[in-house]
């Protein structure tokens, strides 16, 4: 007969346990492993969904509405033209406008606004966006990343399969530790999630005709997608061999106790002891994720748009040709600055800013990060370290295998203590979390300052600490009586 796999059986090799109390061979009343195992798939977005407006102001509603329909009307057009997707209009508004002078409210104008939503492939996202402020656009409501529906679905059954594995991995880490033998799963719970939203472009700009008001276009660069998924599962198991450890009684080997005064064998209630280990273990970090931005002030939007796009045009290029990993664009961002005067707010000029993020080998970090600098970069935002995903997957293994020690020593000290004999293990729950979070670098520096010498500032990574626990829930009864002298039966 062909092997199964470790943590099932086949219907002829089902797994049968005797329950200690009743006797039942019912595999419902087998001793358990609940684990639930955690699966993550990035996927690369290839589709950017546009939010545009026409927004006008002006001091009839008839104005107004003639203008807002011309334009909406022109960038309807050349959206189609350019292919766009899905196109929809998503909010048409139309307002009176006042103004407030020592209490008393007057009417000023109208403000109307048209905004249409739209898909398009991320790669031509600036310059449809461009064409389309071109035609009339003068408003930028969001702008999102998203994976194909293919793409999405795929990866929703690949991480159903690595879910899987990772209960597998450990209730196998758990399995070994304790010297038991794996059963048939009893029971599946699957818990993913639909697809994820898109992605988020933290987009915060006055108008779009400020920001792309200029001849360059500033890279659009969308970030991967995350889809998550877990799988609960329930795991009988036994006893491995006669010579366990004695806080894993074989299944029905219940412990009886002879009642001195009524001479009964009958097993007493088993107590249950419930106890929870804790493991800890730190992981030398190898990769550093790194945010770096491009900040230029000037006196008008076009002046700064231009050179914020031109600098990170260049900035991509050579971030690109570094071979950084999962580079994308976070935040682009175009703000007017003012000057604040005896309660007088005057407008002195606008400030804009282009965030980008990357991956790469720490030891790589501080080179990059000098390259960058010379191509444009001027503010390092945020560094962070992480351990590989293979580095953290064994660590997770490990933790588990020192949470069960853990609890098997709590377990022995009590037992000891109270003078009682432990039996099998019932139930084991495995709490373990996912991946920690990358251990962030105390980094608050304009790179002009930080990076300012010849030299290239050394970037070491820290340590990451990955946690779990595992909770027991074992067997016990009193030790045997001794029989004193009096009792004994010649």
């Amino acid at each position: 007969m062909a092997n199964t796999a470790k943590l099932t059986v086949t219907s002829e090799q089902a797994l049968v346990i005797i329950d200690p109390v009743t006797g039942s061979t019912d595999s419902k009343n087998a001793p358990t492993l609940e684990v639930t195992g955690q699966g993550e798939v990035s996927v690369p977005t290839t589709l950017t969904d546009v939010q545009l407006a026409v927004q006008i102001e002006g001091k009839t509603a008839t104005e107004v509405q003639e203008e807002v329909a011309q334009r909406s009307t022109a960038v309807v057009k050349v959206l189609r033209t350019l292919g766009a997707q899905e196109l929809q209009t998503t909010s048409i508004q139309l307002n009176p406008v006042y103004s407030f002078d020592n209490g008393t409210q007057t009417l000023t104008g109208f403000r109307g606004t048209n905004t249409l939503q739209f898909e398009l492939p991320t790669d031509q996202a600036g310059g449809v966006i461009d064409k389309a402020i071109q035609a009339g656009a003068n408003v930028i409501n969001n702008i999102s990343f998203t994976a194909s529906d293919e793409a999405l679905q795929q990866a929703r059954l690949q991480v159903l399969s690595e879910a899987v594995k990772d209960a597998q991995s450990q209730a196998e880490a758990v399995f070994d530790t304790l010297d038991l033998t794996p059963g048939e799963i009893i029971d599946i719970d699957i818990n993913s999630a639909g697809n994820p939203r898109p992605v988020p472009l933290q987009f915060n700009l006055v108008t779009a005709e400020a920001a792309f008001a200029g001849s360059a276009t500033t890279p659009i660069v969308g970030g991967p997608q995350t889809i998550e998924g877990s799988v609960s599962l329930d795991i009988g198991y036994s006893a491995n061999s006669a010579d366990t450890d004695n806080l894993i009684g074989r299944s029905g080997q219940t412990l009886g106790v002879i009642d001195l005064l009524t001479g009964s064998t009958t097993p007493n209630k088993p107590q249950i002891l419930e106890v929870t280990g804790q493991g800890e273990i730190s992981v030398p970090t190898t990769l550093a994720e790194v945010q770096l931005a491009i900040q230029i002030e000037g006196k008008t939007a076009t002046e700064v748009q231009e050179k914020v796009a031109q600098r990170s045009t260049d900035v991509v290029e050579v971030l690109q040709n570094l071979g950084v990993q999962e580079l994308q664009t976070t935040s682009i961002q175009l703000n007017p600055v003012y000057n604040n005067d005896n309660g007088t707010q005057t407008l002195t000029g606008f400030r804009g800013i282009n965030t980008l993020q990357f991956e790469l080998p720490t030891d790589q970090a501080g080179g990059a990060i000098d390259k960058a600098i010379a191509a444009g970069v001027n503010v390092i935002e945020n560094i962070s370290f992480t351990a590989s995903d293979e580095a953290l997957q064994q660590a997770r293994l490990q933790v588990l295998s020192e949470a069960v020690k853990d609890a098997q020593a709590q377990a022995k000290a009590v037992f000891n203590t109270l003078n009682l004999i432990g039996g099998e293990i019932i139930d084991i729950d495995i709490n373990s979390a996912g991946n920690p979070r990358p251990v962030p670098l105390e980094f608050n520096l304009t790179a002009d300052k930080a990076f300012a010498g010849s030299a290239t500032t050394p970037i070491i990574g820290g340590l990451q600490t990955v946690e779990a626990s595992v909770s027991l829930d074992i067997l016990y009864s009193p030790a045997p009586a001794v029989l004193t002298e009096p009792f004994l039966i010649a």
